[in-house]
This record gives structure tokens, C-alpha cells and sequence, in this order.
């Protein structure tokens, strides 16, 4: 599947949630492409994945040109999936990440871009039992979403708030299906 999209977006007179001094009103636009796949390569082996292209702008106010908050330029994911031992078992994998977004819409501070690693593998013991054993970010990627502060000023203490997505988690689940 794809999708092309083209937006413009007045945005109406807000305050900052964190900082209720600072009024923010903002115009923008966008174009992007978004493309969701999915192929059987054989009863075992599934692939699957997307992307969202975007190229976005702010078009007015102090900030004109720049691009606007945590907006990065390319979302993706990636997810293989592979059955074995007669489909009683699944194995699979899955990438989701996205390049590099400014904290603010300034676009003094850059988050980085990352790629989170999860993976599974579930196991029929019996028609009506399984148990899976799932692992999120696996690599441990420190992966910032969001952050408050706008930029870093030399020779003086910052503080940034960010909100960064979980690190390393493992989890085992039994199931049964009544």
C-alpha cells in the first residue's frame, strides 16, 4: 500500500505546557509518502514492514523554514517472522526506528535518530498451550521521542528533559486458550 499526503496546518494560538509565558502559533506544512508491504516468501518465512517519508516545514512566525518538533524526516519497521517445527513454533524479529528530529522547533537541539530491536519466539507445547518469550530493545538503545529544552548554551550547567522510550526488558508469558 501507499500513500502520498500534502498538508498545510494553521496552527491557533497555544501556551507551552511547561513554560506558560511563551505563546506559540505556528503554520506548516507537509508531503510526504508512506508505503506498508507484506510478503509471504513461503508458508515459513513472513516479511513485513513500512516507511513514512516526510518533509515538513514551518511557514511562519520566528521559526519560518525551519522544521517543526520531533518531526523526523523517515519512520520504518521491519518485521520477519519465521515457523518452524511443522508451524507449531514462531520466531520473529522486528527494527522500528526513525532518523534524526530537533527537541524544539528552533532546531538548535538534534535527538538522534535510532533503531529499537525486539524479538519473540512462541512455542505450541499443545493444541491450547503455548508460552512466549519476548525481548524488548534488546540492544539496550537509548531512543529520546521527545524533549523539552530547545538548545544548549555554552559554558553553563543545561538540564534537558526528555522522554526516552524503555530500555531492556524480557518477558515470558504462558498461555492457554479456553
Amino acid at each position: 500500500y501507499g500513500t502520498f499526503f500534502y498538508a498545510k496546518t494553521d496552527e491557533q494560538s497555544g501556551f507551552e505546557a511547561t513554560n506558560p509565558s511563551m505563546l506559540t502559533q505556528n503554520n506548516y506544512k507537509s508531503l510526504g509518502l508512506e508505503v506498508e508491504s507484506a510478503y509471504n516468501v513461503s508458508n515459513n518465512v513472513d516479511l513485513r514492514g513500512s516507511f513514512t517519508y516526510t518533509k515538513a516545514e514551518i511557514t511562519s512566525g520566528s521559526n519560518a523554514g525551519n522544521a517543526p518538533r520531533r518531526q523526523p524526516k523517515l519512520m520504518y519497521n521491519f518485521i520477519p517472522t519465521y515457523k518452524f517445527a511443522q508451524n507449531k513454533n514462531t520466531l520473529g524479529l522486528s527494527f522500528i526506528g526513525q532518523t534524526k528530529a530537533y527537541a524544539q522547533d528552533s532546531n538548535d537541539l538534534v535527538m538522534n535518530g535510532f533503531v529499537i530491536v525486539n524479538g519473540f519466539v512462541e512455542f505450541g507445547l499443545t493444541k491450547d498451550l503455548s508460552l512466549n518469550l519476548a525481548g524488548n530493545n534488546l540492544l539496550d538503545t537509548l531512543a529520546i521521542t521527545e524533549a523539552e529544552e530547545g538548545s544548549i548554551t555554552d559554558n553553563t550547567t543545561n538540564i534537558v528533559r526528555a522522554r526516552p522510550l524503555p530500555g531492556r526488558s524480557i518477558s515470558m508469558t504462558l498461555s492457554y486458550k479456553f
